[in-house]
């Protein structure tokens, strides 16, 4: 049997050292990011704990009415948007599509994009702007309500923001982050939609939280 000289036992040394390395970063599971809530104990304690995740039952653009039951042990990517929204809700439903373009057909995530203005988004007017979209199943819904439900949600569920406001362009303010939720409905990762660069790194993160078993 052949002799390993000491300058390669060094060298595979180093290689099995990177590649342990390597394993272990892409095994890195994502952080949880909450959302978090204080409270008090029995003796007086307070303590902070996960959120649960709120009851709500929403209508999507075909009709149905959709709520956490339905969405059962289903990767979450939510967004809040308006059809008729003149500035970045374009460039969310620019980076939804290209999530969608990847992952549409898996079953394991549902993208679920929020309207903020549930009185002239209608299911029909959610349906034509899907079919615009390009959502060809039910694993990207649309979703109206009423609106201060919504707005609660935003903000309890998705540590996000929505509001009325006649002076911003459209009638409304709304977050422009794209929310990853595991099965658990803790959130994952929080992505600017509007970047390409947190798209890209969104990518990346998705498949972890679907391969290990969206959770």
């Amino acid at each position: 049997m052949p002799k390993i000289s000491l300058a390669n036992k060094l060298f595979i040394a180093v290689c099995l050292l990177l590649a342990a390395c390597g394993t272990e970063k892409a095994a890195e599971p994502l952080p949880i990011l909450g959302p978090m809530e204080l409270v008090q104990a029995s003796d007086g304690s307070i303590d902070t704990l996960f959120a649960p995740y709120p009851w709500f039952a929403f209508e999507d653009q075909q009709g149905l009415v959709v709520n956490p039951d339905s969405l059962t042990g289903q990767v979450l990517l939510v967004d809040f948007f308006f059809s008729t929204c003149p500035t970045i809700c374009k460039d969310l439903l620019s980076s939804l599509q290209k999530v969608y373009a990847v992952h549409g057909n898996d079953p394991r995530l549902r993208i679920l994009s929020h309207s903020v203005d549930g009185t002239y988004d209608t299911k029909e007017v959610l349906a034509a702007y899907a079919e615009q979209a390009g959502a060809t199943n039910r694993n990207w819904l649309f979703l109206r309500g009423d609106e201060a439900e919504v707005y609660n949600i935003a903000k309890t569920a998705y540590l996000s923001y929505v509001a009325v406001d006649s002076t911003a362009p459209g009638g409304f303010l709304h977050s422009g982050h794209l929310i990853l939720l595991d099965t658990n409905r803790k959130i994952r990762g929080v992505y600017d939609g509007t970047s390409a660069e947190e798209v890209a790194r969104l990518l990346k993160d998705l498949p972890k939280l679907l391969n290990s078993g969206g959770a």
